[in-house]
């Protein structure tokens, strides 16, 4: 498996930012937003353009995961086309989804700030609100 800490740093160092937003249209990585039923998001490779494609009904927090996982896939796989199902990636075995929920969970959780929630015992709760991230993001994160 890929070292998707040292990837995600090396971005984070290049760019100067964290923020999905920025980073997506720095990398000029098109995103679209559709009445999806199934699907939450989507990372398709057309034509030689990065492109995602997400639901138009997300929360925030969901919405700002979903770009960072298929950030993951746009960087880590870059000629795939990758799904994120309704149901969510969590309970997908599939390396690709590993690797880009580990790339969302490095990108959206510092950890010197993970660190600090650690120190002052925030719950995984707590840390999830925290970060405005899923809270089986800070599992993973925290290897939980």
């Amino acid at each position: 498996m890929r070292d998707i800490k040292n990837i995600v740093e090396k971005l984070i160092k290049q760019y100067k930012t964290n923020n999905v937003y920025e980073l997506i249209s720095i990398l000029n990585i098109k995103v679209f937003e559709l009445p999806f039923e199934q699907e939450i998001g989507m990372y398709r490779f057309i034509k030689n353009n990065r492109v995602i494609i997400i639901s138009q009904n997300l929360n925030e927090i969901t919405k700002k995961f979903i770009l960072s996982h298929e950030l993951g896939h746009a960087i880590l796989h870059r000629k795939e086309n990758c799904f994120y199902l309704k149901h969510n990636t969590f309970s997908k075995v599939s390396s690709f989804e590993i690797e880009a929920n580990k790339f969302a969970a490095e990108l959206l959780i510092p950890d010197d700030e993970l660190n600090i929630c650690i120190e002052n015992n925030f719950t995984i709760e707590q840390a999830s609100q925290y970060f405005k991230v899923p809270i089986d993001l800070i599992k993973l994160k925290r290897g939980i």
